[in-house]
Parts: structure tokens; sequence; C-alpha cells
């Protein structure tokens, strides 16, 4: 057993040291060593410790942070690009680094590469400039935070520090003499940690100069409470909370927010000490508590309250702002708290005309479009009036305070900004969009679903399949099949419990507690059905007995058949209990958290149920082991921390939201394994399969937008905010608004796909006799093309790897365009393929595409093949068309693409030189009759749909503005995003 060196004394000067220079600019170490520590500290020391020493220790993770900071700012002193080795070298000449030093660090802490997407405008750079000349204390000490309290990795809090420097650089400088409004949105992912991140934008908002910040957050109390605490916490610190009172003193501590709060008892508030009292550093008065929302005051707003050194001067004037304090307001999205709000600032116009104010909208697309059912987009409905309203007020807030930046935030790219024309224009995110990377530990789309897998050879297994691993398919009905739906339902039952008791288990072997364990319940959206639905519950709860002989034995048997082969397949280092008899004893523990008031089952479906049971739900303040049942409540920014079983199962007819299919989505920190989805897969809805289409279109999106980042040779953006709409039009082609007033502006005229496939697989629907000529003119040319037998290896990024067999030829591009020109698709898929066709005509007119490889796969088994006249047509393979209102099928196989890309790429491969010019076009042959036809008798010709997935030249693709090419439809304004549409259109 190899034992840790000890830590060298002077690790914690080596810490000083990097945090001293972090928001400088980097200069010799050696010197500042000495001069912190008193000591010499020898290169072969220093490399040793980088080499050996603890992964987390506080010097080492300094120094990555800072490295980090330098390696991403722009505009700075550098002038190699930023996240480059050049950079990084350039880095190390001002830290004067041996070459061995230079190794040492490059090893340890290589080159942070954040995964941000940035669509902007142009703008005017300040903030890396201001970051050196203005106080940075609130960052500095959220920073510090994070790495000594939560424990956060280097690497995550330099993606926060690069994503929230991404924001704040494109806000107006707040000392700015001219007034800026700018309007953003920050897209993440469900329940992936937007909160840190805009607690990060407020920190760093804060030392800039921002002296009013209004936090929206939903609708709910505990969600603002929950934010209040997290931001009091975190960012605004004990003495601010004080303002100088005495805790000990019995009326003070009567009218504390937080003096039951074990954290606060434990002084884990954060502390900002003596840097309070530094030049430049504003105090922070919050305008609301944990306890309380915004409320009107008797004489006006009269906290807010700005000192001016020089009354000669505007208030934002530097002489002015940076002796200032700051004040922030945490408010529901309420109608009732917004214009309480509004009352009182409409006194202090004067003020606020000077007044620089960050208004940061949570959950911005709050009471979402429906993107299932677009029959129900109505702007008639509840939710879009109540979106509509708050949407009025907030604008009437950027109307009082003319130096506002409104930064939204949002889990989806398909916000409703970016989807109805007709929403509120005044919050249209014009200036930039950041879509945020996927956060490392994140359980998303692709840790519960199978990407491509469904013309896999491999049998799933718990290692190799997502859906085998976590997700368990519910058929039974309370009206038609109850039985059914009270078994699969226990079953859940036990696996909540299971779980449960194996985390008591790791808890036993030293993995850190886990405070919060539940369960949810989601069958329906109307509220009167979630006491008929939690009686069940009780019922089946109190039946359970679970550690009566049978309960155990049933157990016994989830634990042999699942949980165990699961936690085999994917514990990834975590505890696993040798047997169901080891874990035993822990089934007790878990039953003693879960049922430590009685009854653990609890009903979320109103502000005020959710209200009266705060105690019990709050994860802040306490541990949480509970069943949650409810419906819209549950899917309105409504965290529930510690989920590990969901059961899923809505009535036939009610739409489901994208929102509502996140749930399960989220951070779980040790028991990953353990996360289980039941959800509802039976032959009227398989909801698992439709979120899987929905999420899949986020994340094709998120990846197109990677293309588009960034600024042409001329200093011009390649994509504004204002024609991102478009382009989400192509992803949900079917998805039309219905009362429309307006039109996006935009309009792609040409674009070109991306590096890698892009499948164009939506033909005409079955009863439209346009798609059965498809086969014919394109179908049996194609296949008469790919005759030539080949296999071509393929690997992924995880490592797995294997070969593909194919059938291929050989054809002129002007050929394949002829063939093409046959084709007909799906009339609401025009906008998709008008603008695609339009670029392959002109690629191949002048010379950038010069032939295609056609490519057909071939299964490892015998294929069904039909035969034509004597011509052999396929093997036909397995593709499902996509459930209303999708008009498209399951996409392509990753391990098909992987194999053809290279070809596209122009690289050699075993049967074929590599060669400019040269596409692919990848071709499923599907037998497109409904499920029951299938089995009763093989296809003919005319039951056949030829899909068709493309990979242009990468020689083909053009850089830059050449990508994609706009129209506007109202010339004379070009910077709007939407226009109105013409009367009679």
């Amino acid at each position: 057993m190899s034992v840790e060196p000890a830590r060298p004394h002077w690790a914690a000067t080596l810490r000083t040291a990097f945090d001293a220079l972090g928001n400088q600019q980097p200069k010799p170490l050696g010197p500042l060593l000495a001069v912190l520590g008193d000591a010499q500290i020898s290169d072969n020391e220093l490399v040793d410790f980088l080499a050996h020493g603890d992964p987390n220790d506080p010097a080492r993770t300094q120094a990555r942070i800072s490295l980090g900071k330098w390696d991403a700012e722009e505009g700075s002193a550098f002038s190699a690009p930023a996240r480059s080795a050049l950079r990084r070298e350039q880095i190390y000449d001002a830290l004067d680094l041996s070459p061995a030093l230079r190794d040492a660090f490059n090893t340890e802490f290589p080159v942070f590469t954040d995964s941000t997407v940035v669509i902007s405008k142009l703008f005017q750079p300040w903030y890396t400039e201001a970051r050196q000349s203005r106080t940075n204390m609130y960052w500095d000490h959220y920073e510090d935070y994070l790495r000594d309290t939560k424990k956060w990795s280097p690497a995550a809090i330099s993606s926060l520090d690069a994503t929230t420097t991404d924001v704040v650089e494109r806000l107006s400088d707040p000392t700015r003499s001219e007034a800026k409004q700018t309007k953003g949105l920050v897209v993440g992912y469900v329940q992936s940690g937007k909160t840190a991140n805009f607690t990060g934008v407020a920190a760093k908002a804060i030392d800039a100069g921002y002296r009013l910040v209004i936090v929206l957050t939903g609708t709910i109390e505990i969600l603002r409470a929950q934010t209040q605490r997290r931001m009091d916490l975190e960012l605004i610190g004990r003495e601010n909370i004080l303002r100088g009172l005495d805790p000990t003193d019995p009326i003070v501590a009567k009218e504390l927010d937080y003096q039951s709060d074990a954290d606060w008892r434990d002084d884990k508030f954060v502390r900002h000490g003596a840097m309070l009292d530094q030049p430049g550093v504003a105090h922070i008065d919050r305008v609301t508590t944990f306890r309380s929302d915004y409320k009107r005051l008797p004489q006006g707003l009269t906290k807010l309250r700005f000192y001016r050194a020089d009354k000669q001067k505007p208030l934002n004037d530097p002489v002015n702002l940076f002796k200032s304090d700051a004040y922030v307001a945490v408010i529901k999205k309420n109608k009732s708290s917004l214009e309480k709000l509004i009352a009182d600032l409409k006194p202090h116009k004067g003020d606020l005309a000077q007044l620089p104010v960050l208004i940061i909208d949570d959950e911005s697309d709050q009471a979402s479009v429906d993107t299932t059912n677009p029959a129900k987009w109505s702007k008639n409905s509840a939710a879009s009036r109540e979106r509509t309203t708050i949407n009025r007020l907030i604008t009437e807030i950027l109307g009082l305070c003319a130096r506002a930046q409104y930064v939204g935030y949002t889990a989806t790219p398909f916000a409703n900004v970016f989807v109805d024309p007709d929403d509120e224009s005044d919050l249209f995110p014009s200036d930039f969009v950041v879509s945020l990377q996927r956060p490392p530990g994140y359980m998303g789309v692709r840790e519960f679903h199978d990407i491509g897998r469904e013309l896999d050879d491999d049998a799933p297994t718990f290692a190799n399949s997502n859906e085998r691993a976590h997700v368990r398919a519910l058929v039974g009905d309370t009206d038609s099949d109850p039985a059914n739906r009270d078994a699969e339902l226990q079953e859940a039952l036990d696996a909540w419990v299971l779980s449960g008791a194996i985390k008591k288990f790791r808890e036993s072997r030293g993995a850190k507690p886990f405070r919060h364990h539940t369960m949810l319940v989601h069958e329906s959206v109307k509220t009167a059905e979630h006491e008929v639905t939690a009686d069940d519950v009780r019922r089946l709860w109190h039946g359970s007995q679970f550690n009566s002989t049978a309960g155990l034995a049933r157990l016994k048997d989830l634990y042999d058949e699942d949980f165990h082969p699961v936690m085999l397949a994917r514990a990834n280092g975590e505890a696993i209990p040798g047997a169901f008899e080891e874990l035993r004893p822990f089934i007790g523990k878990a039953l003693a958290q879960i049922m430590i008031d009685g009854d653990p089952i609890l009903i979320v479906n109103s502000d005020a149920q959710i209200k009266a049971q705060q105690k019990k739900l709050d994860f802040e303040a306490d541990q949480v082991w509970r069943i949650l049942i409810g419906g819209t409540q549950l899917s309105r920014g409504f965290t529930v921390e510690g989920l590990t079983v969901s059961y899923f199962r809505r009535k036939a007819g009610q739409a489901d939201t994208l929102m509502q299919a996140g749930r399960w989505f989220g951070f779980r920190p040790g028991y990953q394994d353990l996360v289980r989805l039941y959800i509802r897969r039976d032959g009227n809805v398989d909801l698992y399969e439709a979120f899987e289409a929905l999420l899949m279109d986020e994340e094709a999106f998120r990846k197109e937008l990677t293309q588009y980042e960034g600024f042409d040779e001329e200093g011009i953006p390649l994509l504004e905010p204002r024609q991102i709409p478009p382009l989400v039009s192509q992803h949900l082609p079917w998805l039309k608004p219905t009362a429309r007033n307006k039109m996006w502006n935009a309009v792609i005229v040409a674009k070109a796909p991306g590096a890698g496939f892009r499948d164009l697989f939506s033909p005409p629907s079955r009863s439209d006799s346009a798609g059965r000529t498809n086969m014919v003119n394109v179908g049996l040319p194609l296949n008469r093309i790919a005759t030539n037998e080949c296999e071509l290896p393929y690997s992924f990024d995880d490592g797995s790897s294997g070969t593909q067999r194919f059938k291929t030829g050989l054809v002129p591009a002007e050929e394949m365009v002829d063939i093409l020109s046959r084709y007909r698709w799906h009339p609401e898929y025009d906008g998709v393929v008008t603008p695609f066709f339009t670029f392959l005509r002109n690629a191949t007119a002048d010379g950038r595409i010069r032939e295609w490889l056609v490519a057909r796969h071939q299964p490892s088994t015998v294929g069904i093949t039909v035969d034509f006249s004597g011509e052999v047509i396929g093997p036909i393979v397995t593709r499902r068309r996509r459930a209303h209102p999708r008009i498209d099928f399951i996409g392509s196989d990753r391990k098909h693409t992987r194999s053809l890309e290279p070809i596209a790429e122009g690289t050699d491969v075993s049967f074929l030189s590599g060669a400019a010019g040269r596409g692919v076009l990848l071709v499923y042959l599907v037998d497109d009759r409904p499920d029951e036809q299938k089995s009763e008798e093989p296809p003919a010709l005319d039951d056949l749909v030829p899909l068709l997935s493309f990979a242009v030249p990468k020689s083909a693709t053009p850089a830059g503005r050449e990508l994609i090419k706009w129209s506007v439809l109202a010339p004379g304004m070009v910077d709007e995003a939407a226009v109105a549409v013409a009367s009679g259109a």
C-alpha cells in the first residue's frame, strides 16, 4: 500500500502566491514565493509536489484555477489566442518557470478547453480590464467557498469562471457614460447547476459596479426562499446579513432568518471579514429575506439610498459608484410581488436612470410551450396568459431602469423566445446567447437512453445498455389493468427502499452521507387525482411489510435480479454488498430514516400545500427521505434532491412538456448505478421514446450552434441571436404557432451541414401516396449502386471500438443530384431540405462535391430482403416512425456513421484512397408498415421507404460566413427578430 507523501511546509505559501496573482497578470513565481514564505523552493521540490502531492490539495487547486483564468482571458496583455498552447507558454514566460516546471504544470494542469458556445452581437470589451482595476472580493470569496466548502474540482471552478465571464463581459460597463441595455439568455441543462452560474454572475457584477441585482425565481415561495438562502450562504455572507448586529442579543436573534439553520450555527455562511472595509468594496443590503418575499415599504423604497461622494457627478461615475452599497432582491415571478417592486421603484426614477441594474430571470422559459402537442399551443391558455403578464412587468422594470441588463436562464435551447414570434419581443435575447457545456457527473439523456442502438447486433446488457440498467417499462393502468399497475408500483417502492439501504451500506463503508433520498410519482396533472394516487401508494406502502419474510424475499429477488448485477457493471468503485444478507441490516436503517415522522408520502401540487409542508420539503435545512406525488408543480423549477426512483405514467391524451421530461436528470454522486426510471411504455403511449426524440433534438441543436460561434475574419459575428429562431424551426419543423401575429424576420436561403452525418429522415406520412414513389425513384437506384462489400473500423471517445460491414458504390455528384431530386419529403420538412439542397446543388456546380459513396449497412445476421423481379432488395432494417406530432424516423446508428466519417474527411480506408470532394450517403431501406402487419407477412416493394443520411465532403464544407446564407422578410428592419404579419397573409 503506497503512502501519500507529507504535505510540504511551503504548500500554503504556494497557494497564497497563486491566489494573489489570480486577478493580476502573472509575475515571476520564485521571487514571490521567497517573499511570502521567506524560503527558497527548488524546482525539484515543486515538480515532486505537482507529480505526487494530494490531487485535492488547496495549493494545487488554486494553481490550476489561476492558470485557467490566464488561459481564458480575452483582451488581455497576452498576444496568443485564449486557451491555446502558445498562450500557456506566454504565461510560463511571465511566471519565469524552468522547462522542468513547465512540463510538470502541463502534465498536471493541461490547458482547459471550454465547450461553452456563445452566439453574440458585437460588443465593447471592458470586463478584463475592469477585473484587474476593480475589486474582486465577492467572486474570490465565492470561488473560495466552492473550492474549500463544496469541494468543487479545479476544472469545474475554471469552467464556471469562464462561463460567468462570458456573460458579464457582454453586459454594459456600469461606469459607461451612455446608458445601454443588453439582453441575453443562458441555456443550461435540466437541474444542472444554473443557480451556481447566476450566483457567480451576480458576484462578478457587484464587484464590477452593479448596485441593484434583482433575481426572479419561480412562482413557488419555497423556490424563492431556497434561492435566497443559497445567495445568502454563498455570496452575501454573514456580515452583510447581520449588518453589525450582535447575533447573541436575544432581540436580534429572534428576528434573524437563520437562527435555527444548522449551517448558520456551524458558521458555514461565507465570511468576508476585513475585506468589506477595503476601498471600492460594496456592502450588500438585502431587500428580501429568507422568510419574506418583496413587500411594499411604507415610504417607498426607503432602503434604496445611494451615497454620492461628488453630487455634481452621476451616480454611476466611479467616484460615486464605488462608494455606494449594493442591493439584492430575490423575488417570485408573481404578479403581486412584481407590481409592489415597480410601485416602490417609480419614485426613484432620477436615481434609476443612472443606476446599474442586473435582472437575472431564473427559469425564464417557465410556463413553456408544449412541444409535443402544437394543437394545444394557444395564446388563450392560462400558462400563456401568465407568461405574458410576467413578461410585461419585467419589461416595465426595464423601462424604469435605463441601465438595466436582462439575463434569462433556461434549461432548453427551444425556449419560447426562439419558438413563438408572438412572445414579448422586449425580452428577446438580442445581444447574446450562452449555451453552457454539459457539466461533469451529470446524468442526462445519454445516461438514460441508448442513442443509436436500434440497429445494434449486440444483445443489450446492464453494462452496455443505459436503458437496460436504468429504465423499467410500465404497461399497467388504473382502469384497464389495475393488478399490473399495482405490481409495477410495488416494484418501484421496493426499488426505492432497496436503493436507500444500499446508500446506508455505502455510508458504513466510508461514503459521504446521503442527506436526501427521494422518489417521484407522477401519474396525472390533475390535482384531484393526486389524492387517489397517494391513497394507492399508501395502501401499497403499508402492505409492503418490508421486514417480514415475504417482504424480504421480494427485496432479495429484486436485489439479485436487478440491483446487484447493475452495480457489478456500473458501481464505478462504490461499495457493493457481496450478497443480500450483507445488505439486510441496512434495510431497517433506511426504513427508520424514511419513517422518521410516520408517513413519508407528500403530495406536491399547489403553492399552498408546498408552503404548509415547507419544513418537510426543505432540502437545504434538513434531510429529506420521502415519496413525492404531484404534477405541474414538480416540473416548474422544483429541484427534487436525492431523486433515485422515478415513476412516470401519464394518462392517455395528456400532453407532456420537455421540462417535465427531465425531472430524473441531474447529479447523482455516489449512486448513479442505483437510479431507476419506471416509465409508461404500452401499446398506446411510449413516453420514453417521445422524451428521447425531443431531447436528442436539443442535443443536435446545441451541437449545431458550435459551428456558428464566433466572428469572421472581418470581426463580424457568424450568427446573431436574431437568426437563431429559423435554426430552431429546422429542428422542430412540425411545431407551428397557432395565433401567429408575427413572423421571424430571418430566413435561411442556403445552409451547409456541419461535420459528421445529417439524418434527413422525414419522408411523407404513410397515408400520403407521394411517399410510395421514393423506393422506385430513389431506393432502387441506390440499392443497385451499392454492391461492393467492405468492412470498416470505428472507435468512440470512451475507448469502445469494433467493425461494421457495408455494401458500397461510387456515383458522380451530378448523377446523385439528379437521383435526389426525385425524392419526395414531408410537406412540413421544406424548411429543412430546401436550404440543404441549395447548398448541395451549388457545391456540385462549382466542383466542391465531385462524387458520392453510397453505403448500405449489412447486419452480422441474415436480414430480410425483398425479391423485385429477380433483384434482391435489402437487407431491410428496423427504423420506427416517431409518434405524432413528429414527422421523422429514429436516427442513424452511431457505429455506422462513425465507421464512414473518415471517407467524407478525405482519409484513406482499406478499400479506397482518400479524395477531396467525396461525400457519403448512408441509406437505410425500412419496412414502413405498422408493427402488427410486419408479423403477418414479409414486406413488398411498396412497403419500403429509403431513409437518407448525408456526410458532405469536409473539403466542400465551407468555413466562416459561407456556412449559412441569410435573407430577411423586412429589409428595412434587419436588426428586428420578429416582424408583423402583413394583413391578409
